[in-house]
């Protein structure tokens, strides 16, 4: 559990400025990985693709799940996998969404 609200912790994954705290800033010197988001189901869950700075070949994908907990805390659940999914359309096409079309 995270002590933070789900709104702070979706802004803390959202917002570059913000995201860089978590996923730390890309840089040579160091080897951190880039990373860039691949989709979002608001306030519920955020994926990233990590690239190797040398190559923009996808290392893994970032998961973050989170969710509200008693209390105003956050469920939180941190997943990686060892390759990035292929990207999905914005609006997901899918579901209510489709038939309204």
């Amino acid at each position: 559990l995270l002590e933070s609200s789900p709104e702070k912790v979706w802004r803390a994954l959202t917002i570059a400025e913000l995201a860089e705290s978590w996923l730390g800033k890309p840089d040579r010197s160091t080897g951190m990985p880039e990373y860039e988001m691949l989709d979002t189901v608001p306030f519920s869950r955020v994926r990233y693709a990590l690239h190797d700075i040398e190559t923009d070949t996808p290392q893994t994908l970032v998961t973050f799940e989170i969710g509200p907990a008693p209390g105003g805390k956050t469920w939180f659940r941190l997943t990686h996998s060892p390759r990035a999914l292929p990207r999905m359309a914005a609006n997901g096409n899918w579901g209510p969404t489709v038939l309204a079309a």
